[in-house]
């Protein structure tokens, strides 16, 4: 990144961050990228094939693809064409790495960090959405992007965008290891970010709730000065938790009856997942507006269709809010086992009540890297059982 548009988006930052420093001037890893790839070192791109637009997702066959199983250029038209013969009509790719999720290892002993398609806002490690885009598109293979916002790990942590979480046992607030929503200087580089992965021309993006706003995320002093200035009320986190059981395991986290959390904390959950699909939806807008990607995707619990109160608090997830501002909802699996099963099927008869119709949902089916060979004969059968209109989102284990 040039050093006039790195301070020029600094600078614009602060405007929303008044009486805040200035975060230093870098947005890369402070450590050596395990592989630095400027613009320079890439050939002219050729024109994106533009996405067809009016194309619907719906009984949508999907294939979840790991960026390290993307095969090398050379190879990728054949292995377009044998998805397609497959039955396979889409593939979903991580844009990047996230904690947990980047297994190439040098000799070193580095991981890489970065994304896979060009950008002036992070390393580069291999522009596959660069080079599958143009082949996928001209086979009839729709390609959507993946990513799990708070969970990116390639941003340099003295930007100071962390999130805080509440230490109930200590009562004291710390550093979160994930990244907060709720930073205006965040936000603004999801923008810059997500307007150049629509630049190549990627048919959707799916925003995945892997890592979620649970019960004692979101404290950092965004979140918290938000809410205060919408609430007209001054915070403190100690409250929302008084007489609250602070282990994991508790009711109100898990099954159960659900522990007296009090109004406040209640209308802090709420506000918390209001304010992310807002934030949310207006990166998919920015996509939009931008480039001509324009299917946006969230991913969501079983919980936020049988029990709402559990997802609100467990994962800050609440899907009446989110209804009206995404196209499709992914519904996280609720086993690892391969078949659907009569509870997934229960599920999604809830989901097409609160949603209106089946053409919104997707649904995640775990499958053995075998059992991925057979999705084209897999999935008649999981449509018999789950609807014919239900999207379905094929993952390896």
């Amino acid at each position: 990144m040039s050093v006039g548009l790195l301070v020029g988006f600094v600078m614009a930052c602060q405007v929303g961050c008044v009486g805040r420093e200035a975060p230093p001037s870098r947005i890369a890893s402070h450590s050596p990228a395990p592989i630095r790839t400027q613009a320079a070192q890439f050939a002219p791109p050729a024109p994106p094939v533009v996405p067809d637009t009016t194309k619907t997702y719906r009984s949508v066959t999907a294939l979840t693809v790991a960026p390290q199983d993307v095969p090398p250029s050379s190879d990728l038209e054949r292995w377009v064409q044998s998805l397609m013969q497959r039955g396979i009509t889409m593939v979903l790719i991580d844009i990047g790495t996230s904690a947990g999720s980047n297994p190439i290892v040098f000799e070193d002993g580095r991981r890489a960090t970065g994304i896979y398609f060009r950008s002036q806002w992070a390393d580069t490690i291999r522009d596959i959405f660069g080079e599958l885009l143009p082949l996928a598109h001209q086979q009839g293979l729709s390609v959507f992007g993946a990513v799990s916002p708070r969970r990116i790990n390639w941003v340099d942590p003295t930007l100071g965008w962390q999130d805080h979480s509440y230490d109930a046992v200590h009562r004291q607030l710390r550093l979160s290891p994930y990244l907060d929503l709720f930073h205006p200087g965040f936000q603004e580089y999801l923008v810059g970010l997500l307007t150049d992965l629509a630049d190549t021309g990627v048919d959707g993006i799916l925003f995945r709730n892997d890592v979620s706003l649970g019960p004692y995320d979101g404290f950092s002093p965004f979140g918290v000065r938000g809410f205060e200035r919408d609430f007209h009320t001054r915070t403190d986190p100690a409250q929302f938790f008084t007489g609250i059981i602070p282990a994991p395991q508790a009711p109100a986290l898990g099954h159960g009856p659900a522990q007296p959390f009090p109004a406040e904390y209640w209308r802090w959950a709420g506000w918390k997942a209001r304010e992310r699909v807002k934030i949310l939806e207006r990166l998919g807008h920015a996509m939009r507006l931008h480039g001509n990607t324009r299917h946006v995707a969230l991913e969501i619990h079983p919980e936020a269709v049988t029990d709402p109160r559990v997802a609100l608090v467990k994962y800050g997830e609440d899907l009446l809010e989110a209804k009206r501002r995404f196209q499709y909802f992914l519904l996280r699996s609720a086993s690892q086992s391969s078949s659907p099963g009569h509870q997934t099927s229960v599920i999604i008869d809830q989901m097409k009540g609160l949603l209106g119709s089946a053409e919104r949902i997707w649904t995640t089916i775990p499958v053995s890297s075998d059992d991925a060979e057979q999705i084209g004969i897999s999935s008649r059968t999981d449509r018999e059982q789950l609807g014919m209109d239900i999207g379905l989102i094929y993952q390896k284990n």
